[in-house]
């Protein structure tokens, strides 16, 4: 977020440290670790330092600073100092005045990556830092070399591979494109060319040499061991819900594709349908079965970005597809060069790997340029379940995209009516649904619910602001969050023990019975409350080191209330802002019975 109001700040303070914001004390003038927090801000996706408050014992205490004008003239001399920081850096102040307290806040906005990355003079060395959980770390030489890659103007796909030569392509692989091109474009006559002179018009040959594309594309495993030892996929099944702990077991399936892409892509593709249902439908024009399940595209389009967005000019690092029973990851190595509003937006893309993508395109395994993503959002909306979700860490360099198995819950329109006086749609609906998992947002990213036009999502966002359904949380309205009763709603019409018909429920394709008694989540959460109880849900996220509200409470408190492990300590009002959960004797009873365990 890169504005800030009073309100936002106040309620932040009453928080702790995020990767996005940091407090300093600076009694002295401008501490000196605040520069690296720059470099770490600049290098990752910005963030705001705040001047004039200290921590005392895990809590924030505003003191303000002596000196807000010299300090403030002297921080922004030396973000702008190439004495101090290998390129000046961008940053906005802002000053506050609480309890009469002056507060200093700048934002370190995001550096281009031709700019990155950000070193900063520590000590007559030059040093570049990343943001990771909070902190500043300083940038290992690896991590380094991938910023100045991704700096180049001059992408990996596009560069020759001297060595290579026609005879390490993989034959079957390039046939099969072949075919798929001719089908595809009839009218051209490439089809007639030699392979040389196929790949050569498909841009895949630079002067007379292959490219690292064509290696990627098509080679045999002896030229793509050479370029990604690890392999370019690792696909795992894991028979059970997504968790922030690492599972009791590693996998229940897995699949690693050491091939070349055109083998991956068909391997991968024959496996997802394998695990998705096909429920009888017809095609409306033909009247004939549909081939594929309604889900299929966007899995598709998925797959193909995450084969074609990775970064394969780092050898040591593999993408994943990690296949749970109520979520699929995608886990990209490399992350995304443009904003999620403008991935959003689709239109021309800044591309890590241009020439693979001009070739997915051109055999209809990819969408035009920059629609990848919106396309997968509309068939998410259309098969009606959980909005995804993208996390783009330009630190770690790395990009994830989450689809959700489960359903979003339906609530018609009298639903709204009843509760509210209001009326809601289906789509505004969505955008609450989403709010309510992710936070306070930037509104432009409110269509990852809708999977609607920009223009059409603005006004349903308007609408739900003028119906106080949603509140902005900055002074240039560019955010927004769901209002505080609305969630109240939400968790009321859910309950503490949600249900739904069994072919409705958001169970993914792969899920099996549970053989444990209770969940490893559930376990954890019975045994934070042995320690400490009774506790609220914010000091449960605390005690198990969990941020997300709605995976806690969907994942650890429901389901220990629905087994009655756990109790609420005002069950007349479980919405209460005081409410607070502990042990039942069943669930001490539980407790025992665990190896390890003394209730």
């Amino acid at each position: 977020m890169d504005t800030l109001d009073r309100e936002t700040l106040l309620e932040r303070l009453r928080g702790i440290e995020w990767d996005d914001f940091e407090v300093k004390r600076a009694a002295g003038g401008v501490p000196k670790d605040a520069y690296t927090t720059v470099s770490a801000f600049a290098n990752t996706a910005g963030g705001w330092i705040v001047f004039g408050v200290k921590e005392v014992k895990r809590r924030f205490e505003i003191v303000g600073v002596d000196d807000p004008d010299g300090m403030q003239n002297d921080f922004l001399g030396g973000c702008r100092s190439t004495e101090k920081f290998s390129r000046p850096v961008e940053v906005r102040p802002h000053h506050f005045v609480i309890d009469g307290h002056t507060v200093l806040a700048f934002y370190v906005a995001p550096s281009r990556r031709f700019d990155k990355p950000i070193r900063v003079r520590v000590d007559k060395a030059w040093y570049a830092y990343i943001r990771v959980a909070a902190r500043d770390h300083k940038c290992t030489a690896e991590e380094e070399a991938r910023f100045l890659r991704d700096a180049s103007s001059e992408t990996f796909d596009v560069q020759s591979l001297p060595e290579a030569t026609l005879e390490d392509l993989d034959a079957a692989s390039l046939r099969w494109v072949r075919a798929l091109y001719r089908e595809r474009h009839p009218d051209r006559p490439l089809a007639e060319l030699s392979d040389t002179d196929f790949l050569d018009e498909l841009g895949l040959m630079r002067s007379g040499q292959l490219t690292h594309a064509a290696a990627l594309l098509f080679g045999r495993p002896k030229l793509t061991a050479r370029l990604k030892p690890g392999g370019l996929v690792d696909f795992r099944l894991i028979r059970q819900p997504w968790s922030e702990e690492a599972p009791a077991h590693r996998f229940d399936d897995r699949v690693l594709c050491e091939g070349n892409i055109i083998e991956g892509l068909r391997t991968l593709i024959g496996r997802f349908l394998d695990l998705v249902p096909n429920p009888f439908a017809l095609d409306p024009s033909t009247l004939q079965r549909e081939a594929h399940p309604p889900e299929y595209p966007a899995l598709r389009e998925s797959l193909v970005n995450l084969l074609i967005h990775q970064d394969y000019s780092d050898p040591h690092r593999t993408a994943r597809v990690l296949w749970y029973s109520d979520r699929t990851l995608f886990d990209n190595p490399g992350d995304s060069f443009v904003s999620l509003p403008e991935m959003l937006d689709g239109g021309a893309s800044d591309l890590r790997n241009p020439r693979l993508a001009r070739l997915m395109r051109q055999i209809g395994f990819a969408e035009q340029a920059g629609t990848g993503l919106p396309t997968i959002v509309r068939i998410w909306r259309q098969v009606e379940r959980t909005s995804p979700a993208v996390v783009n860490d330009p630190g770690r360099k790395t990009y994830q995209l989450i689809l959700s198995w489960e359903r979003v819950p339906k609530r018609e329109d009298a639903f709204w009516k009843t509760q509210l006086g209001a009326s809601v749609s289906p789509d505004e609906a969505r955008i609450l649904d989403w709010l309510r998992r992710v936070g306070p947002t930037d509104r432009a990213s409110a269509r990852m619910a809708t999977g609607a036009s920009a223009r059409e999502t603005r006004k349903m966002v308007e609408h739900l602001l003028d119906n106080s359904l949603i509140e902005t949380v900055d002074d240039s309205s560019r955010y927004v969050r769901i209002a505080p009763h609305i969630i109240e709603i939400l968790d009321a019409s859910a309950g503490p023990h949600p249900s739904e018909p069994a072919d409705e429920q958001a169970t993914p394709p792969v899920t099996q019975p549970v053989t444990q008694p209770v969940d490893l989540p559930v376990v954890a959460l019975l045994r934070l409350l042995a320690e400490r109880s009774p506790l609220g849900a914010q000091a449960i996220r605390e005690g198990l080191t969990l941020k997300d509200r709605a995976h806690v409470r969907e994942t650890y408190i429901n389901p220990a209330l629905t087994a009655r492990l756990i109790e609420m300590t005002i069950p007349d009002k479980p919405h209460s802002s005081q409410q607070k959960y502990r042990l039942t004797d069943a669930g001490r009873t539980l407790l025992a019975s665990l190896p390890g365990d003394d209730a």
